[in-house]
């Protein structure tokens, strides 16, 4: 028997640095009203960066004609000042029956006026991307919420297939997205039983090696043709464009990093560039093989062109959430888009 959702309260504030679960959590509690409603009439969307606090009020305020749960729903709530909140915290003093007041925000703190108005009314989710010194913590704690045991030896394998998120907080985010699906993706291999290295590498590897890798490897190597072929092998096989947008930069960074040991006339020897980048060994051969085919130049115009991808995607929904068939369409354009400025000869 599926238990049943908790009692929806009458505020809600999301925050937190990692953009992907803050967004993924709104979502959630849009569709759950929409649901209960039977309309999505019954949602109004306000951004803090161009919406005053008064007219939220006034909107909370006033009776809808729409009948079920309401809410009311308010972006980038960090724009807000300080008297902006406390205007909305004295709202929640007293809130219209049957509305729902739900902010978002990248932060507040926990002495915020309106995030203690929050905290009595209602319900705060805070989602933090970890530092790179908590990741082991954070995939063990991840790994048991979907009921596996991944031992040791197993997260080490994880976390140097994966890697390290970068990018921006809300790319570091969507790429611990792909952790999460990696870890449930185990948990079903192993059915509640224990997951080392072995397992890792017969479920994770292949996604992540076999078809990324050898994309970033076709760049560094500057084969159009194989690079765009391997791209809709990776979208064929589900792979988010936001994930792969990182990986492309992790690559070019590493690199760009590369030549930046040359020039100060560092030995570029595999062992050594691996500890000097932080790579595996294995990666710090292809990099060392890839030094001629990409150089300082195309470096430097791949950050460009990725930089103006990220750009582009910023802003648009997960795949999971508004996208038709599974797949933000949008977003791979943008992708291949830069994947061919990548190409382009100065």
């Amino acid at each position: 028997m599926t238990a049943e959702p908790p009692p929806l309260q009458s505020a809600y504030l999301f925050r937190g640095s990692d953009r992907s679960r803050v967004r993924r959590g709104v979502a959630r509690l849009r569709r759950r009203v929409i649901e209960e409603s039977g309309s999505d009439l019954n949602v109004t969307v306000f951004d803090a960066r161009e919406t005053d606090a008064d007219e939220v009020v006034t909107t909370a305020q006033t009776p809808s004609f729409v009948l079920g749960r309401r809410l009311i729903l308010v972006t980038n709530a960090q724009a807000w000042k300080a008297p902006q909140r406390t205007r909305l915290a004295a709202y929640l003093e007293d809130p219209m029956p049957d509305t729902i007041l739900a902010i978002e925000a990248t932060k507040y703190g926990k002495d915020d006026v309106l995030a203690k108005a929050v905290a009595r009314r209602g319900q705060i989710f805070t989602w933090n991307v970890p530092r790179k010194s908590e990741l082991d913590a954070w995939v063990d704690k991840r790994a048991r919420v979907q009921g596996l045991q991944l031992t040791a030896s197993g997260r080490r394998r994880l976390v140097a297939l994966l890697g390290w998120p970068e990018g921006s907080d809300e790319g570091a985010g969507e790429h611990l997205e792909l952790y999460e699906r990696e870890l449930e993706k185990l948990a079903a291999y192993c059915g509640g039983g224990e997951a080392g290295e072995e397992e890792v590498e017969a479920v994770c590897a292949t996604t992540v090696e076999a078809h990324v890798f050898a994309l970033t490897d076709a760049v560094g190597r500057r084969r159009r043709a194989r690079a765009f072929a391997l791209l809709e092998q990776v979208f064929a096989g589900g792979e988010d464009a936001g994930r792969v947008l990182y990986a492309l930069l992790r690559h070019v960074r590493n690199l760009g990093a590369l030549h930046e040991l040359a020039d100060a006339g560092e030995r570029l020897e595999g062992g050594q560039v691996a500890k000097a980048i932080g790579v595996h060994p294995f990666t710090a051969k292809k990099l060392l093989e890839q030094r001629a085919t990409f150089g300082p130049e195309q470096v430097r115009a791949a950050l460009v062109a990725l930089a103006a991808a990220e750009t582009g995607m910023k802003g648009r929904a997960p795949a999971t959430l508004e996208s038709a068939g599974g797949a933000d369409h949008g977003a791979r354009l943008v992708l291949e888009l830069a994947l061919a400025r990548m190409f382009e000869e100065g």
